[in-house]
């Protein structure tokens, strides 16, 4: 039975996955299988997957019949189907440097009580070349052990600091505990599995930038942020972290902020009943709409002292 499995998830993704397939079975550490799920792409990603079908890394091959419409159900099943310990979801986007798996596999080796280990992400455009290590990860700025509950409430209440899927492993069993509230979101699902994940053990944080995290045009997150939808889903986000004890009214008045703000400055594109939603979702009212306003004159301000 193989340590790892890891999952790849595609949709689409034709142009990257014999990229991502080959960076994955490049990797130093060999111990693994891969379970390989297409969610009904219409590309002819199927050509490049049925290619693949016989190679001896291969453990699974799993087409669904009907799209999903969602990443997070695809990435439940791979975890149900995984017979390893550890388990990456490797997003058929992305791609790695052949140390990523020995060097986080070797976390989980150095301490026994670890669920989530991750490392820093590079970004790159859609044909590759770096664009330089994602702002969070250099927040952070060094690698990083820490109690899970404490990574929750220090960095996961105020924003999604593993960044991507592609450069984290983690302990399959702790991930079968959580249950399935991460499958209703299409954008910040991910987000609330980590923050449940943590709090079952320890966290590592390895800051060498060795997955290669790609942005490109057909990006679910980027485009649910520009329409507006991310924020009905940031505040059902907020709530869950409020029922599993989670809670900062600082984090909270801040994303209400956001929100608010976002609504009445820059959202002319927003149908009037998308905009009377996310109002209504994150309880507008004249304190805040004040708020938001001096936030954004402040903003005004800046910009015009800089000229």
């Amino acid at each position: 039975m193989p340590r790892v499995s890891i999952i790849v998830p595609n949709f689409n993704h034709k142009k990257y996955l014999p990229e991502r397939l080959e960076s994955i079975t490049a990797q130093t550490y060999q111990d693994f299988e891969i379970i390989l799920l297409d969610d009904c792409s219409t590309d002819g990603s199927k050509e490049i997957i049925e290619a693949w079908r016989e190679h001896p890394k291969i453990g699974k091959v799993i087409l669904n019949r009907k799209n999903s419409g969602s990443a997070f159900k695809q990435w439940q099943k791979g975890i149900s189907e995984a017979s390893g310990e550890l388990v990456w979801i490797a997003e058929s986007d992305d791609s790695c440097s052949p140390a990523l798996l020995e060097t986080l596999v070797g976390e989980f080796d150095s301490e026994p009580s670890c669920v989530l280990a991750f490392c820093a992400a590079m970004l790159t455009d859609e044909n590759g070349k770096h664009l330089g290590i994602h702002q969070y990860h250099k927040e952070i700025g060094r690698n990083l052990s820490v109690d899970g509950e404490k990574f929750a409430r220090k960095w996961l209440l105020r924003n999604n600091y593993v960044v991507n899927a592609s450069g984290a492993l983690f302990r399959k069993d702790a991930a079968m505990e959580l249950g399935d509230a991460h499958m209703k979101y299409k954008g910040v699902g991910d987000w609330l599995f980590w923050t449940q994940l943590v709090r079952k053990g320890r966290v590592s944080f390895v800051y060498k930038a060795l997955n290669l995290f790609r942005q490109h045009g057909s990006n679910t997150t980027a485009d649910m942020k520009k329409s507006g939808k991310a924020l009905l889903e940031l505040r059902s986000l907020l709530g869950d972290f409020e029922r599993l004890g989670l809670k900062d009214h600082r984090v909270f008045l801040h994303d209400r902020i956001y929100a608010v703000n976002f609504v009445k400055y820059y959202g002319s594109g927003l149908s009037p009943e998308l905009r009377a939603k996310i109002l209504k979702a994150w309880r507008d009212n004249p304190i805040i709409s004040f708020l938001a306003a001096l936030k954004e004159a402040k903003h005004r301000i800046s910009i015009l002292l800089r000229k």
